[in-house]
């Protein structure tokens, strides 16, 4: 475990060193500062480490002395990374300058590099003997230097295997256990306690029995009981599920009052997850406020790992039973052999995957980890080597870890650091992979600046960070080590999971609770710890000399950052004070020199302090949902590192923005509200403007004027090639002419340029049909447009969001053609008051459709035709509509019993 995050950290830094060599700009600032020789000597001395890390990693758990060279490796690598950062973060600040103080801070600096540097080649020196003495080195003469860089035929095994799994988990041997839930759902049962180990697909059994029958209830709540949530946390989520506004100042026995008001009388159905962690004394359901008592009308449903717990609620225990034999088997066959027909195995293997699947232990979730695992070999040794590895588990309650940390083991050295940095975030967070996302779940790209932040992702000449870094995210997926839910585009980390890297973490300096003594500490996380301002203020960091990362996200009690804890953390990378009740920062941020990754999003904080300004390595910056925020600096062009700017949903701030952008040649993702794109020169940003940041990947912008349509039109997007997401909004004032033709301006066809475009948002125009044509498009979304052309012809077309069409009566027909939509997976239609249906589904049309919403379309009757021949739709959600499509969609009635005749197990919700 410990060798694949050491090994990741190494070859980070030797990478960094191979650059000073072939960089030409930290050439520079290597000679400038007389140290290359040093970096070169370096980057030798780590490559022969880094050759002794397998065979130490093998021997530590049962030697002390070499577990202690491994942690002394990990500081050196840590340590040097330091150095060769600062070093190119000087040259940054000091090359535009040549004044006699700045030459004098200068010399100052290089001496004190220099003594740093010294004491770095003494402890490597001393290390190298050391491993010497514990025979750690294996004929190291033999040893290549590492490469900096993936090669092409790597990244092309890397994708392969990214590929390997399209399915998601699927609902084996639940419909059942589904129906037995339902019965206990009855007036002479309060609670019902989902009662079983980690692992056994309690909340997946949940989910399903809560989607299927929320729609019976006149309110319904879902609420995840983590292990750092408070009592008020708890409360708040729970009235805001209820639509019960709480003041977030009344004590937790006056809000309890408040909710078991709100909730009596009506009929109510809450699902308390994941309850046998929680921090709360005595009776959750009682002191939440909810009512219980015989033929009462909430429904309450718990699932914990503890029968104490169970019992401690008063509940009528529903013990979760493991799969049976045949449906252990086929789990297992769905992911180890998706290829093949029928998922069956070949030959050769087949007695060992039914081997394998027995060491399992029936468990579900460490049936799919173990089978992604193997499911991209074919060679019997490395079945036989999976098998040998767990006959070794003892089996006890606990071996679900130990599996689980197999899958984790088997990674390559960059994606268990990748993996472990899940730790950063609480329990139940979402990570979405859609710009249309709700907006509780944070953006992957986020994850992936932090990965960039900590060194995981190499540099590499012919590839982006982010892309490498989607490329991990991916891989991850496909291993099932990480959870995806298609309808609401997002990742999640399953908890036994977490506790895994939580546990992982632990061992490397990080630390997730104020430390009471001086460490070594690298992370300090203290997501939802429910702190205050007097809690960190008397409390010292007693880690601020190595520290690289810090969370403080999501402690509203927090409302200023006392400047001490700050002064003298000159490593820090990554600051996240993210739904934090922050107004302002202390001036002592500018001096963080390293910092990478600012994350200020839901604060209160008012402006962009000028102190940022200083923060020359930064490259993200999210201020998004700060609706006390007044304006985005004009000062934003001297953050020259900068790649990613989030300014989403912070009131009007974004009507315009300020003209230093268009300085941020670096800016990959630029995340706003519609803001106004014209032609004329002023201090905000313009169409000529934005032309010149030509590796832009990301804008949102409204036209408002004629001018600034032909200046689109006649090459504005000519300049964005690399274009990936992109939403336009046409804001033009309609004449009496376009009234009467009731039309809309055409998209430009000049944005077939954009050969990139994944994401497409198009909001007030007539869209033709070329735009089928773009082949890696996989999200659009068109508002208040007239023409759907063509659109079941987009080759991988995966979500489609159609909205606000006050004129559309019908949609083509040709959209239910065979064939049509062939990787189409969410199909959203809002707000078509004029719709009455839609299209019949000749055969294999829309065949991977998981999830469709029909909201607010009070004409539309039924469903569509052909709609039970969907095997893998999983989810129909239908809100605000008429009373007869409500009535043939529920239970018993034609559509529903056509619907699940075919398809058992999808989830249909009404409001």
């Amino acid at each position: 475990m410990t060798t694949g995050l050491a090994i990741g950290l190494a070859k980070g830094v030797m990478g960094k060193l191979g650059e000073i060599a072939a960089e030409q700009a930290l050439n520079e600032a290597s000679l400038l500062l007389n140290f290359k020789n040093d970096f070169q000597w370096l980057e030798k001395q780590l490559s022969l480490i880094c050759a002794s890390l397998q065979s130490a990693d093998q021997q530590s758990e049962h030697n002390e002395a070499v577990k202690k060279w491994l942690a002394e490796v990990r500081n050196i690598v840590f340590d040097a990374e330091d150095i060769i950062d600062e070093c190119a973060v000087e040259h940054l600040y000091t090359c535009t300058s040549q004044s006699c103080v700045c030459n004098c801070s200068q010399w100052l600096f290089q001496y004190k590099m220099a003594k740093r540097i010294k004491e770095l080649k003494e402890r490597i020196t001393s290390t190298t003997k050391e491993a010497e003495q514990l025979k750690l080195f294996h004929d190291v003469s033999n040893i290549s230097q590492p490469s900096t860089s993936t090669s092409e035929s790597e990244r092309g095994a890397e994708l392969r295997r990214g590929s390997i799994l399209e399915k998601d988990a699927p609902a084996v041997a639940i419909d059942h256990k589904v129906d037995e839930i339902l019965a206990l759902l009855n007036p002479a049962l309060g609670v019902v306690a989902v009662v079983g180990m980690g692992g056994l697909g309690k909340t997946f059994l949940l989910q399903h029995v809560f989607n299927r029958t929320r729609h019976r209830y006149d309110c319904s709540a879902w609420i995840s009981v983590s292990q750092t949530c408070s009592l008020t946390k708890l409360q708040y989520d729970l009235a805001s599920h209820i639509h019960l506004d709480i003041d977030n100042r009344v004590s937790d026995v006056r809000a309890a009052e408040l909710i078991h008001e709100g909730l009596e009388g009506k009929r109510s159905l809450i699902v308390l997850d994941d309850v046998w962690r929680t921090s709360v004394e005595g009776n959750l359901i009682s002191r939440l406020g909810l009512p219980t008592g015989l033929n009462n009308q909430c429904k309450i449903v718990v699932t914990t790992r503890s029968r104490d717990v169970a019992e401690t609620m008063n509940a009528h225990i529903y013990e979760m039973q493991h799969l049976s034999v045949c449906d252990s088997w086929d789990l297992f066959c769905m992911f180890a052999f998706p290829n093949r027909e029928g998922n069956r195995p070949p030959e050769q293997l087949e007695k060992l995957a039914h081997q394998i699947v027995e060491e399992c232990g029936r468990l579900p979730l460490a049936i799919k980890t173990v089978a992604a695992s193997m499911a991209k070999s074919s060679h019997k040794s490395d079945w036989e080597a999976k098998l040998r590895q767990l006959k070794k588990i003892e089996k006890i309650d606990g071996s679900i870890m130990q599996i689980l940390k197999l899958s984790y083991d088997y990674l390559s050295p960059s994606l268990k650091s990748c993996f472990a940095y899940f730790s950063f975030f609480p329990e139940d967070t979402h990570i979405s992979f859609s710009t249309f996302s709700y907006e509780k779940a944070i953006y992957q790209e986020y994850v992936i600046y932090l990965w960039i932040a900590e060194g995981f992702i190499p540099q590499d000449k012919d590839r982006e960070q982010l892309d490498i870094g989607l490329d991990y995210l991916h891989q991850l997926e496909n291993l099932c080590l990480l959870e995806v839910n298609r309808v609401l585009s997002c990742y999640t980390v399953h908890d036994l999971f977490l506790d895994l890297v939580v546990n992982i973490c632990k061992e490397h300096e990080c630390e997730f609770d104020l430390p009471f003594k001086e460490t070594r500490c690298r992370r300090l996380v203290l997501a939802r710890k429910s702190l205050d301002n007097n809690v960190i203020s008397e409390r010292p960091l007693l880690c601020q000399q190595f520290l690289r990362t810090l969370s403080f996200a999501q402690n509203p009690g927090i409302t200023s950052i006392p400047r001490q804890l700050l002064d003298h953390v000159r490593a820090l990378r990554v600051i996240d004070f993210s739904h934090t009740g922050i107004s302002t920062l202390p001036k002592c941020v500018g001096k963080l020199k390293l910092l990478k990754v600012l994350n200020l999003s839901h604060t209160e904080i008012r402006e962009v302090p000028d102190c940022v300004k200083r923060l020359k390595s930064l490259q993200f910056l999210d201020v998004s949902y700060c609706t006390s925020l007044q304006r985005v600096p004009d000062w934003i062009g001297e953050l020259k590192s900068l790649s990613y700017l989030n300014v989403k949903c912070c009131g009007d701030l974004t009507s315009h923005m300020p003209k230093g952008i268009s300085q941020l040649l670096s800016l990959r993702r630029l995340k706003s509200d519609y803001f106004v794109l014209s032609t004329e020169e002023n201090r905000f940003l313009n169409i000529k403007d934005v032309g010149n940041l030509i590796n832009l990947f990301e804008i949102t912008f409204r036209l408002e004027d004629v001018r600034t349509l032909e200046s689109v039109q006649d090459g504005f997007l000519d300049r964005l090639v690399k274009m990936r997401i992109l939403a336009v909004m046409n804001a033009i004032p309609e004449t009496e002419g376009d009234r009467e033709e009731s039309s809309l301006p055409a998209f430009p066809e000049k944005m077939k340029v954009m050969k990139d475009l994944q994401q497409l948002e198009i909001r007030g125009f007539s869209v033709s049909s070329w735009i089928c044509g773009m082949e890696n498009l996989t999200q659009l979304a068109l508002k208040e447009c007239s023409d759907y052309p063509s659109l079941q012809k987009m080759p991988n077309l995966q979500e489609l969001y159609l909205r606000d069409d006050s004129k559309c009566r019908e949609l083509p027909e040709e959209f239910g053609e065979r064939g049509g939509f062939p990787k189409l997976v969410y199909l959203q239609i809002d707000v078509f008051p004029l719709l009455e249906e839609l299209p019949a589904l000749e055969e294999e049309a829309m065949q991977r459709l998981e999830g469709l919403v029909i909201n607010n379309c009070p004409r539309m009757k039924k469903v569509p035709e052909g709609l039970e021949r969907l095997r893998r739709l999983k989810r129909i959600v239908v809100l605000q509509a008429s009373g007869e499509l409500v009535e043939r969609l529920k239970e018993g009635e034609e559509d529903y019993k056509k619907i699940k005749a075919n398809n058992p197990n999808i989830v249909i919700e009404m409001n």
